[in-house]
């Protein structure tokens, strides 16, 4: 039996490119409804732009989709999405929180403005957008939460000090979400993307000499693309992911195992 989001409602915040993107178009293509959240609806690299916004995207599947302007670091922004998501659809099934942003820098090299802007925005406004989302998914018969976090997450770098810390604090979330609304029927686990080609990574990513370091360090030979974090976001948001909960979930070619 195939797996089946027919009439579910997402909210995917940075959902207007890249691996959210990936995964709001996966979910619609299972057939849930998507409210795509980001500070902009325009992709971030040209190829994606020629093929459309991602709420196209989504309306090309048959599915009702929705952009709503969000800055995920502000409460207002955040809760007027889900209040105004629950209204416009009927209810929340599922929140992925995708929105974040990278950058390097040794602790050293960091500064205290850059190290706030992405503890914020990728650790924070994960925070607040589940805080807010919570009064509507436990309404949800079969709700579930979804963090991107990252390989960084268990595999440090002294030069991406801050980007490292802010998604082993989404790891973190993931499981005091779960053991907090598990009980009340909504799962929570997180995703960790490993080499993916968005906009952030398509520099290195096209660059035969510099993917090749990564794919060197990894069990298979390629570099991973939105629509398959998408494949995985979709199994956690099905029933046949019941028994998951609080779990992150590698999908990064092996990354961790070398």
């Amino acid at each position: 039996m195939g797996i089946d989001l027919t009439d579910r409602t997402a909210v995917v915040t940075g959902g207007a490119s890249g691996i959210g993107r990936g995964i709001a178009v996966e979910l619609a293509r299972e057939g849930a409804d998507v409210v795509v959240a980001d500070v902009d609806d325009q992709p971030n690299m040209d190829e994606e732009r020629e093929r459309g916004t991602t709420v196209d995207l989504v309306r090309d599947l048959g599915r009702d989709a929705e952009y709503v302007e969000t800055d995920v670091t502000s409460e207002s922004d955040v809760q007027g999405l889900m209040d105004a998501t629950a209204e416009r659809f009927g209810g929340i099934d599922i929140l992925v929180n995708n929105a974040g942003i990278a950058g390097g820098g040794s602790a050293r090299e960091t500064s205290l403005e850059f190290w706030n802007r992405v503890l914020a925005i990728n650790l924070t406004g994960a925070f607040l957008c589940a805080k807010y989302a919570i009064p509507h998914l436990v309404d949800s018969e079969q709700a579930r939460i979804i963090n991107i976090s990252s390989q960084g997450s268990k595999r440090a770098s002294g030069t991406n000090t801050a980007y490292c810390v802010s998604k082993a604090g989404i790891s973190h979330l993931t499981k005091s979400l779960a053991a907090e609304l598990g009980p009340e029927g909504v799962n929570v686990n997180a995703i960790m993307p490993g080499p993916i080609r968005t906009a952030m990574m398509a520099e290195v990513l096209d660059d035969p000499e510099r993917r090749q370091e990564y794919v060197d360090q990894m069990c298979v030979p390629y570099h991973g693309y939105p629509e398959d974090i998408g494949r995985a976001a979709v199994f956690l948001a099905s029933e046949d992911a019941r028994f998951v909960a609080g779990h992150d979930l590698a999908v990064e070619g092996g990354w961790l195992v070398n």
